[in-house]
């Protein structure tokens, strides 16, 4: 992937209290490679970052990410960027979002991925089949042990940033690897944000978070699918977030299912992780006995 101005080397740090102009609808954008990209509309906003549906190359629609500066330092949001654009461009799989190109314009960094039709928030609400559930959990596992293969910890596998494509089947893609982790063969390693929201037990006993974290969020995920709610209260204040994950609401809610199903799901939420599955194949080779998943027939394998 080039560097942000296509010469192998990054560009000096502007002036400080420099101001910079957020791209609206209309706006043009040019990358150092040639492309350029027309804004259409925000698809997507947070404190660090905002993605826009532009028209780029060949008239093509990409989703171009901008790593929003939010009062942080230039070099650490150019140091941020840039480590989500080598993730990316190294980690090529089917279930991972595709990174085509990576630029700045006006002390402002993007990166230009590929489309995809909706999250996996707009889905939630209500109980999907439990077919369904399995198909997009094999997906999300899939790409997840690619992850943990490369030494890679997402650290941030929540509904907003599991994509949908739409195909003969829903197809998943796992984006924003904005705080995800190299281990290099640690165990685990300390974060350095948190989303308080889909916290693994392991960050309140440790300050560490490991691959099994990541299966943490994953169960967070399957559970909301299934039963159309989460987990856990998510909008309670801090305190109360700690409190449910210390006391393992997530798992006991899970096990109130009743389900084989549910019982899976609730042994990826365990407050342990030595009672956790250590691996997402290890999770998938149960999932695929149960009867959901043998007597499907939705999405049968092609």
């Amino acid at each position: 992937m080039p560097s942000a101005n296509g010469t192998g080397s990054f560009p000096a740090p502007p002036p400080s209290a420099l101001k910079v102009q957020y791209p609206q609808a209309g706006s043009m954008l040019t990358s150092p490679r040639g492309g350029s990209y027309t804004v259409i509309k925000v698809i997507g906003s947070g404190a660090f970052g905002a993605v826009y549906e532009c028209v780029g190359p060949f008239d093509q629609v990409y989703a171009l990410k901008m790593v929003r500066p939010a009062n942080r330092p230039y070099g650490e949001v150019q140091a941020e960027w840039a480590r989500e654009v080598s993730r990316l461009g190294s980690l090529r799989h089917p279930n991972v979002v595709y990174i085509y190109d990576a630029f700045e314009q006006d002390h402002l960094f993007y990166l230009a991925l590929e489309r995809c039709d909706h999250a996996l928030k707009d889905m939630l609400g209500t109980p999907m089949q439990e077919g369904l559930v399995i198909e997009l959990a094999r997906q999300l596992l899939a790409a997840v042990q690619f992850l943990h293969d490369n030494d890679v910890v997402h650290d941030d596998l929540h509904a907003g940033n599991v994509l949908i494509t739409h195909t003969d089947r829903p197809q998943v893609k796992i984006s924003d690897f904005g705080i995800s982790h190299e281990l290099r063969g640690m165990p685990a390693i300390r974060p350095n944000v948190v989303h308080h929201a889909i916290m693994a037990p392991e960050i309140l006993a440790s300050g560490y978070t490991s691959k099994q974290s990541d299966l943490y969020q994953v169960g967070l995920l399957l559970y909301w699918m299934v039963t159309g709610n989460a987990a856990m209260d998510i909008d309670a204040p801090y305190a109360e977030l700690v409190r449910q994950v210390q006391e393992g609401e997530p798992r006991k809610r899970a096990e109130q299912l009743g389900t084989p199903l549910g019982m899976l799901i609730a042994k990826m939420l365990r407050r342990r992780e030595t009672f956790r599955y250590a691996a997402a194949r290890e999770v998938w080779a149960d999932l695929r006995e149960l009867d959901a998943w043998k007597n499907r027939s939705l999405f049968p394998l092609k």
